[in-house]
């Protein structure tokens, strides 16, 4: 395995790099180790990740991997984070042969892919079941404990949070999965610090999660990135300043800016819910407005920071007077509504104890809070550390492409501050331990000033600068 050795913020300890074969038998493969790939992703339910190897020992043959074998990884960080473990076991699915060099054909490499077993029981199998009077929280709770059968070592039930309301659902012949993100979709939160309805199921380093992402927000920072240098320390001995590279950023890219008519199209700022109820031959109409929703939900800044959260715009009016908040026919939904009908007399005497599906509640909200986490998006590349995970929440100041002088901010004002986690590669190599990080935020720190104009007044103005 590799070395215990605290000598830059790139090392790393492998305790454990094996693949066991349906047949018990199990082989170290560090040293056949080229590279070794993890994915975390919060709109992922699984972990999952690839392995290339070069092998002189032909255990392709020998062991033999035929797609049936346990990949099992034991992996943390030298000093102060070493009791951070990211210990896990997965399943390897498939293989892939690379491109054999003639000047080394006596070696051949090759990737395996793996994924964490839930994944493959997943695939196995399919839930018809008729829930009544049930939390979406406690359905999701029942599929994983006796579906998937996950252990209880990955799943502990304080990291299910609880959801709003109980219903009547029958699960059509799905996935477990695929159940888990159909029922995600509905949840709504019962939570007093929150109204969200943007609940995702995802497993981490740790384990498996149910949360609200408005949920997540709240969370405390767990770590502080900057940009600078690499080894500029304050820090007074070699080991702090180890410790201050490991919070120091490689690199950064980013991956969305803003763009306002794919969210405009996707329902982000505006949109219109029409909820049709058969049995009363009803049809209600919803209006959806970012404005009014941002004002009542939790954002990720404003929690601990002095920073306070901002909407994504600045009240800019179209020709018409409107705001992008206000076109409300921009997107138009469907959906059929069971709304009162639990206190209606003539449905509830032929069909007592019916729930409500509190569509009105959960559709429009989510497509909007789900585009928001897409709006700024950033890419870090940083040393890796076992102690953060998807889900966690991280600060980091972007700079500033412009030189300042001596004691002017250096960052962007309106993009620096909190970011939450929403993927991570972890990337291990013979010689360092890197993770790609993908963070993003629903909110700017400060308020953008308030347009004076509109488009028609620009227009005009533009205009009369025209010849005659």
């Amino acid at each position: 395995m590799s070395e215990d050795l605290n000598t830059t913020e790139k090392a790393y300890t492998l305790s454990e790099l094996s693949l066991t074969s349906s047949n018990g038998k199990k082989v170290d493969i560090f040293p056949q180790l080229v590279e070794l790939s993890i994915f975390e992703d919060i709109y992922s339910p699984t972990l999952s990740g690839k392995i290339t190897m070069a092998d002189s020992v032909d255990l392709f043959a020998e062991m033999p991997i035929s797609g049936f074998e346990f990949l099992t990884v034991t992996l943390s960080k030298p000093g102060n984070w070493s009791f951070f473990v990211l210990e896990k076991t997965f399943r390897i699915y498939k293989m892939e042969m690379e491109e054999i060099n003639q000047a080394t054909a006596s070696a051949q490499a090759y990737t395996l892919y793996f994924c964490s077993e839930e994944n493959l029981v997943s695939a196995s199998k399919k839930i018809s079941k008729s829930y009544k009077g049930k939390k979406i929280s406690d359905m999701i709770k029942d599929i994983v404990e006796n579906y998937l059968e996950t252990s209880e070592n990955k799943f502990f039930p304080e990291n299910i949070e609880q959801t709003y309301g109980v219903f009547d659902i029958v699960v059509p012949y799905m996935s477990p999965l695929n159940a888990i993100t159909w029922l995600s979709n509905r949840a709504v939160s019962s939570g007093s610090q929150t109204s969200s309805a943007n609940y995702l199921f995802y497993e981490d380093s740790f384990g498996y999660n149910f949360r609200s992402i408005e949920k997540l927000f709240q969370k405390e920072t767990k770590a502080k990135y900057r940009f600078k240098p690499k080894n500029v320390s304050t820090a007074p001995d070699f080991q702090n300043t180890v410790e201050e590279d490991v919070y120091t950023v490689i690199r950064y890219d980013f991956i969305n800016i803003f763009d306002v008519l794919k969210n405009i199209n996707n329902g982000m700022f505006s949109s219109q819910l029409f909820a049709f109820d058969i049995l009363r031959q009803k049809v209600t109409k919803q209006e959806f407005n970012y404005n009014t929703l941002f004002g009542s939900t939790k954002h990720i800044e404003g929690q601990g920071t002095t920073n306070r959260p901002a909407p994504f715009h600045n009240e800019y009016k179209d020709r018409t007077g409107k705001s992008i908040t206000e076109n409300y026919l921009s997107v138009l939904k469907m959906y059929p509504t069971t709304r009162e009908h639990d206190t209606d007399s003539s449905i509830t005497q032929y069909q007592p104890g019916i729930k409500p599906n509190l569509v009105e509640n959960w559709l429009l909200s989510r497509i909007s809070q789900l585009s928001q986490l897409n709006y700024f998006k950033l890419k870090l590349v940083v040393p890796g550390n076992t102690y953060l995970s998807v889900g966690n929440i991280i600060e980091f100041d972007v700079p500033l492409a412009t030189l300042r002088s001596p004691g002017e901010p250096a960052s962007n004002p309106y993009h620096s501050g909190r970011f939450l986690i929403t993927a991570i590669r972890h990337k291990i190599d013979i010689k360092s331990y890197e993770m790609i990080i993908e963070a993003t935020r629903d909110c700017v720190s400060y308020n953008y000033q308030n347009a004076t104009r509109n488009d028609q007044d620009i227009e005009t103005q533009s205009s009369s600068f025209g010849l005659g």
